[in-house]
């Protein structure tokens, strides 16, 4: 026998120490270990007590075994985690056996784990092992199928098959290698003198299941052992490929893209996620209409669930396979799709999936135009998927998340494309996708779209299991995202309590994007000595909003360079024109506009659609007036902004008056820059001959709008940069003390009070 069979021997007749935390039951009487060994295992998932690696209780000495056995019969207890068969650490009480435990127990154990390691040693290939069914109806996410390859037994076991075959030089050269490369995880005094099973065990104390693979992995390349590296990784192929799927996860979406992103300036998800609240199960039609600038938006919205639990069915609900989730421009989709993903990967949530695959909207045009399988498309997004074989089996359950279908530039003929069934066939993307989707590819496999709600109806409804309606934040979260965003508390409480002092701007929070954008303005501020003491400037906060998400949308789709940075005309065109559409439905005292009233201005139906944060498309509630697909502003106050807005910028760069005859404007137009007393007299007359203060927010964003602070943010983009300053300005603010003071109605005065709180508050945000 040779030196390397005798350790072999060694090894096999001492049980580890972490033995006892693999094995599945304790009876005397267990049958047959092999079959044990080789099925599929289906258990209840556990949610982790430790978002990263595992621990293993050792022995002082490596030739004591501490079993789950002898922790039974043991009087003496620690505290401390062991592990259980998905290698989910559980904190409890750890029995350490004492002398008589272990010398009645190792015998049996040694005979039981010879048999164990002997099945490994026949080279039986994991594959063959018996595959269990998708789980039934009615099944939760918290059971699902657990493969062989994927427990710790099987890990672990076969770490140690391909360390055996090392000889002692080579298992201190291997020691050497680990320690070096990973010196902040192993140090190579606690490994010098360690046996195998002290090595593997080390590795899945210190690691994870599949860092402990990628670290004996790298180490067996390091000291040129490439055969044995490569048998590892295809023995432990599913373990090896989520492992790298998860760090690519963690290296993508770990980051909360909120603007350009420096260096040092980046945001966590988990560290700044406020969860909305989600619905399903409600009316279609109703769930789908937009709840922010409707005061009667009906109740009727469905059953709250939270996002981890959107493919648990409800009760009397079938198996879920499909869920589109809709929302508005600004109401956190991908974020909630990012946070989704890093739980999944930190193995928090949703462990029932073996992967999670997520296909950017906006990235799926990238998929060349020559037909491919759907392995090969997979493999160009995540290349650690090259050459898997399995995603099709029973024993995979898996999940793909389209992500922001808006932008998604694939037509998705449902119906006239073909269908593919096998994910090795060559087809056209579009064609896979649809496919997919319909559920003749990949069948067992679940599917989550997101998108806005002018894109829900790219998909028939009939391929949806599941209707999902992403809500605004409610007044608890938004508190608690303004905690949490800022990385000094104090700071995120003051910027909470001053944004509190506008009822209109605490409001609209209701969108996660409109918190980043009112946290990112008054934390600058509040930075500063002096103290905030007027309420928010609802208009520059509005004016920076728009500004924002024009810049968004060119490092999205131009770049970030100082030339593809610039505003366009079209750029500026859009927002002048929105601006007219809203004035005219504000007059009119309508929230909803048509495609006939888009192209009757000029506009883009793209810019219209896609341009995110502005505007979005409505469901039918009961029927419009008009035939065609109905849009509005993506909250009330927007389309009063945008209405301001185009009346501001009519008046100080044409000279333009919206409320003069149409004779006069032409003879105005001669001297553009007019005191802006001519407007603003108007416009007070026009708001306080309103019975039902319709133009009362309108007057005050058109107040705001004069101020140097608002003036400044406009220079460059629609103002000229070196535009004169507005002139009769005191004229304006002596006819508002008149009115106040003529005027009865209480409510229209106070409304002018605010108008004069907008100006002196605006005098301040520069």
């Amino acid at each position: 026998m040779s030196d390397s069979d005798s350790e072999v021997e060694r090894m096999m007749e001492r049980p580890p120490s972490s033995y006892g935390s693999m094995r599945s039951d304790d009876h005397e009487d267990d049958d047959d270990p092999d079959d044990a060994l080789m099925q599929t295992v289906t258990v209840s998932l556990q949610t982790p007590a430790a978002p990263t690696g595992v621990q293993l209780f050792r022995s002082d000495s490596p030739e004591t075994g501490i079993t789950a056995l002898t922790q039974e019969q043991s009087s003496t207890h620690r505290e401390g985690a062991f592990l259980n068969e998905l290698g989910h650490e559980r904190v409890m009480g750890i029995r350490v056996a004492d002398e008589a435990d272990d010398a009645c127990y190792v015998p049996r154990e040694r005979q039981r784990r010879r048999a164990e390691s002997q099945v490994m040693m026949e080279g039986i290939h994991p594959e063959s092992s018996q595959s269990l069914p998708p789980p039934p109806e009615g099944v939760g996410l918290q059971s699902g199928i657990v493969h062989v390859t994927l427990t710790l037994s099987y890990i672990f076991k076969n770490i140690q098959q391909v360390l055996t075959r090392l000889n002692p030089a080579e298992l201190l050269w291997f020691k050497r290698s680990l320690c070096s490369q990973y010196k902040h995880t192993f140090e190579f005094a606690q490994l010098e003198d360690s046996d195998v099973l002290d090595v593997v065990d080390r590795l899945l104390e210190r690691c994870g299941k599949g860092e402990a693979l990628h670290f004996a992995i790298r180490t067996l390349q390091n000291i040129n052992k490439r055969p044995l590296a490569d048998e590892l990784k295809t023995n432990c192929k599913r373990a090896v490929v989520q492992y790298e799927l998860r760090s690519s996860h963690t290296r993508r979406y770990y980051n909360l893209y909120e603007g350009t992103c420096r260096p040092g300036q980046q945001r966590f998800v988990s560290d700044v996620y406020a969860e909305p609240p989600v619905y399903v199960g409600g009316d279609r039609d109703i769930n789908t209409e937009h709840e922010f600038h409707r005061p009667n938006f009906p109740t009727n919205q469905g059953t709250l669930i939270r996002a981890s639990d959107i493919f648990r069915p409800l009760e009397g609900e079938d198996w879920v396979r499909t869920v589109l989730m809709t929302g508005v421009p600004g109401i956190g989709l991908t974020v909630g799709v990012q946070k989704f993903i890093m739980d999944w990967s930190r193995e928090l949530t949703n462990q029932d999936f073996q992967f999670v695959f997520s296909l950017p909207g906006k990235e799926l045009h990238l998929v060349k135009d020559t037909d491919h399988s759907f392995l090969e498309m997979l493999a160009n997004f995540y290349p650690e998927t090259k050459n898997i074989d399995f995603l099709d089996q029973e024993d995979c359950p898996i999940l793909f998340i389209i992500d922001a279908l808006e932008l998604c530039r694939q037509p998705l003929n449902f119906k006239d494309n073909p269908e593919v069934s096998d994910p090795t066939t060559a087809a056209p993307a579009d064609v896979l996708f649809t496919s997919l989707i319909k559920g003749t590819l990949l069948p067992r496999a679940r599917v989550w779209i997101t998108c806005h709600r002018v894109a829900a109806h790219k998909i028939p409804p009939e391929y949806v299991s599941r209707f999902a309606d992403l809500k605004g934040l409610s007044d608890a979260k938004k508190d608690e995202y303004f905690s949490k965003r800022t990385k000094d508390p104090e700071l995120g409480l003051r910027v909470l309590a001053h944004i509190k002092r506008s009822p209109a701007l605490y409001n609209i929070c209701q969108l996660p994007l409109l918190c980043w954008i009112a946290t990112f303005i008054f934390e600058r501020r509040f930075h500063r000595p002096e103290p905030a003491e007027h309420p928010p400037a609802v208009t520059t906060f509005y004016t920076q909003y728009v500004i924002v998400q024009t810049n968004r949308k060119i490092e999205r789709y131009v770049g970030t360079g100082l030339e593809a940075s610039r505003w366009k005309d079209s750029d500026k065109e859009y927002l002048v024109k929105m601006g007219k559409l809203a004035l005219k439905m504000v007059l009119e005292e309508r929230d909803v506009f048509y495609e006939d009233e888009i192209a009757a201005l000029g506009l883009d139906m793209e810019d219209v659609t896609n341009r995110g944060g502005i505007s979005t498309e409505v469901m039918r509630e009961g029927g419009y007036a008009r035939s065609g697909r109905g849009f509005s502003f993506v909250h009330y106050s927007m389309q009063e902004f945008m209405a301001a807005l185009y009346t501001y910028v009519t008046f100080r760069v044409k000279g333009k008056n919206v409320f003069e005859q149409q004779i006069k404007n032409k003879m105005a137009k001669l001297l553009k820059d007019r005191p802006v007393c001519d407007l603003y007299k108007l416009a007070v007359d026009r708001a306080l001959a309103s019975r039902n203060g319709h133009l009362d927010m309108f007057l005050r964003f058109l107040f705001g709008f004069v101020t140097p602070g608002t003036e400044a943010h406009l220079r460059g983009y629609l103002l000229p940069q070196y535009h004169p300053a507005p002139k009769g300005m005191d004229e304006v603010l002596k006819y508002v003390n008149k009115k106040m003071k003529e005027n009865a109605s209480q409510d229209r005065c106070r409304n002018l009070e605010w108008c004069l709180n907008e100006l002196e508050e605006g005098k301040n945000h520069r």
